[in-house]
C-alpha cells in the first residue's frame, strides 16, 4: 500500500472524529491527558498576556483549559469541521468566544500573519504530519521573536524498517515519529534554539493499556479503526491482515515512548 499525503490526512480525520475512538480516549485524544497539558503551559511560560496557538485542536479540550487555568487567550486549528464546531459550541457554552477561538486550518499551511503568537503547541499531532519540515517551517513563521513551541508527542528509541511504513492500515503516530535526535534537529534547522526534553514514556504506556483493555485485542482495534472505507488509502480485507501481523514487529523495532520537546523560536 502507498498513502498519499491528502490520503492520510483524510483517514486521520476520520480516525479522531469516530465514535468509537473517541469512546475509548473521551475529551483529550492523547498521552498524559490534561496533566501533561498543564505542564507544557509551565514549560511555554503560558500567562494571561498570552496568545497561544493550539495545533490539532480537536475538541478544544486543551484551549479551553489552557484559557482557563492561565487567562491567556488561545487559537485553536484542525483539519475537522466536526470537531472544529464541537469545539465552537463549548467555547459559547463556557462563554470563552472571543477570548479562545478555532478554524479549520491545515498546520502546514496555517492562516495567520506573521509573528502571531507568542506560544504554539503540538500535542501528538506533528507526527501525524506527512510534511513534517513545511509544518515547522510555519510555525516559526507565525511564533513572535523569542517565542516557545512545546510538543509533546511519540519518540522511536529504534527505528522503522520501510516496509513496515507502507503496512500499517492507518496513517500512525507511531509510523510517524521519528527519534528524539531527529526531531531536535528538524527544528534547529528551521531556526530554533534550546531544545529542552522530558521523557513522558509511561503516559504512552497508560494510554496504550486503555487501549488494549478496551478492545481486547489490536486486531479489533483496527477493525473498528478501518470500518469506514469511503477513504481511498484503507484497502481491502488483505491490507488490514497485514497491517494486523505488522504491528508487533513496528513495536518491536521502533521501540516507542513520548517525549515534551520544548524550543525558543529565533
Amino acid at each position: 500500500m502507498h498513502y498519499n499525503r491528502k490520503e492520510s490526512k483524510e483517514f486521520t480525520v476520520k480516525l479522531y472524529e469516530s465514535d468509537e475512538f473517541n469512546q475509548i480516549l473521551g475529551d483529550a485524544l492523547r498521552p498524559g491527558g490534561l496533566r501533561l497539558t498543564r505542564r507544557v503551559a509551565i514549560i511555554a511560560g503560558i500567562h494571561e498576556n498570552s496568545e497561544v496557538l493550539d495545533i490539532a485542536s480537536g475538541k478544544g479540550t486543551t484551549a479551553l483549559f489552557l484559557s482557563k487555568e492561565f487567562g491567556c487567550g488561545v487559537t485553536g486549528v484542525d483539519l475537522s469541521q466536526r470537531l472544529t464546531s464541537m469545539a465552537r459550541n463549548k467555547a459559547k457554552a463556557e462563554h470563552l468566544l472571543g477570548k479562545v477561538n478555532f478554524s479549520v486550518a491545515d498546520a502546514e499551511s496555517l492562516p495567520f500573519k506573521d509573528s502571531s503568537f507568542d506560544v504554539v503547541i503540538s500535542e501528538c499531532s506533528f507526527s501525524l504530519l506527512p510534511n513534517k519540515k513545511r509544518a515547522a517551517r510555519e510555525f516559526e513563521r507565525v511564533l513572535r521573536a523569542g517565542g516557545k513551541l512545546v510538543i509533546t508527542d511519540v519518540i522511536l528509541r529504534g527505528r522503522i524498517p520501510k516496509e513496515l511504513q507502507t503496512q500499517v492500515a492507518f496513517a500512525s503516530c507511531i509510523s510517524g515519529a521519528m527519534q528524539l535526535k531527529d526531531y531536535i534537529e528538524l527544528f534547529e534547522d528551521v531556526g530554533f534554539k534550546n531544545p529542552y526534553t522530558e521523557d513522558h514514556s509511561e503516559e504512552l504506556k497508560r494510554i496504550s493499556y486503555q487501549i488494549i483493555t478496551a478492545y481486547g485485542a489490536a486486531k479489533r482495534f483496527l477493525s473498528i479503526s478501518t470500518k469506514s472505507r469511503s477513504c481511498s488509502c484503507l484497502g481491502e480485507k488483505d491490507d488490514m491482515d497485514k497491517s494486523v501481523q505488522a504491528w508487533p514487529r513496528l513495536f518491536k523495532e521502533s521501540r516507542p515512548g513520548y517525549a515534551l520537546m520544548a524550543f525558543t523560536g529565533p
